[in-house]
């Protein structure tokens, strides 16, 4: 099979996004239309948060809006069901919840690398939402027993460390992972209801809300605001 080209990523601070209308229509609806997905079958993995039904409730509503849509929740214990649909799935949602105790699955199940493999091999479109924003991202910062942090390496689907929804701590957690990287990466925060989509041309568009970039320089940690095209507010 050939390899398909690698579609935007859309990496989401929280769900509003999915029931907010942009100004080429509902949200979800425009991003697979962009996408040039007609027939999206969307596969929504929620190892993150426990298979919560309540969260999956949440996106079924959004998903139940988009015309010829076929979903199915992908569960922690990764059935011979789940894995068929997951291969031939075009749209991946990496659903909120608890960072750590989702990567964990990922990789004790063997979806890390189906997950990687649609979305670098296959063309699907992935979509991230908190903690699943968090792990397409380079890296993550993990509080240990003891109190202190340790970094483990996500997906690196952009080469950008992700934090979300953590703007009235002033992205302390996101500050804490680039000083432990001693610089080596860059970080984005995404503020509640707001949004990034990371375009296949290494560009970067700020959803609905500004977008907070971080990087370490020269000893310091700089910080910029990018803000959302303005007919998109």
């Amino acid at each position: 099979m050939s390899r398909r080209e690698v579609q935007s990523l859309y990496l989401l601070a929280d769900s509003q996004l999915l029931f907010w209308r942009g100004p080429s229509g509902p949200f979800l609806e425009s991003i697979l239309k962009t996408a040039d997905i007609l027939a999206p079958r969307i596969a929504y993995i929620g190892a993150s948060n426990g298979d919560s039904e309540d969260a999956h409730s949440i996106f079924a509503a959004a998903a139940a809006k988009v015309e010829g849509a076929v979903a199915h929740h992908v569960r922690a214990s990764y059935s011979a069901e789940d894995r068929q649909f997951l291969e031939k799935a075009n749209v991946v949602v990496l659903a909120g919840g608890d960072v750590e105790a989702g990567w964990n699955t990922f990789t004790r199940t063997g979806m890390h690398d189906q997950i990687r493999d649609l979305y670098l091999d296959q063309g699907a479109l992935i979509i991230g939402v908190s903690a699943g924003a968090v792990q397409c991202g380079t890296h993550a910062a993990l509080s240990e027993e003891s109190g202190a942090s340790k970094l483990v390496e996500m997906f690196g689907f952009v080469p950008y460390i992700i934090d979300v929804h953590d703007e009235k701590q002033h992205w302390e957690r996101l500050s804490t992972t680039i000083l432990l990287l001693e610089g080596g990466r860059s970080g984005v925060g995404i503020p509640s209801g707001g949004g990034l989509a990371a375009h296949a041309d290494g560009s970067l568009e700020p959803i609905r809300n500004s977008v907070d970039f971080f990087t370490f320089t020269e000893g310091q940690l700089q910080h910029a605001v990018a803000m959302p095209p303005v007919h998109a507010s």
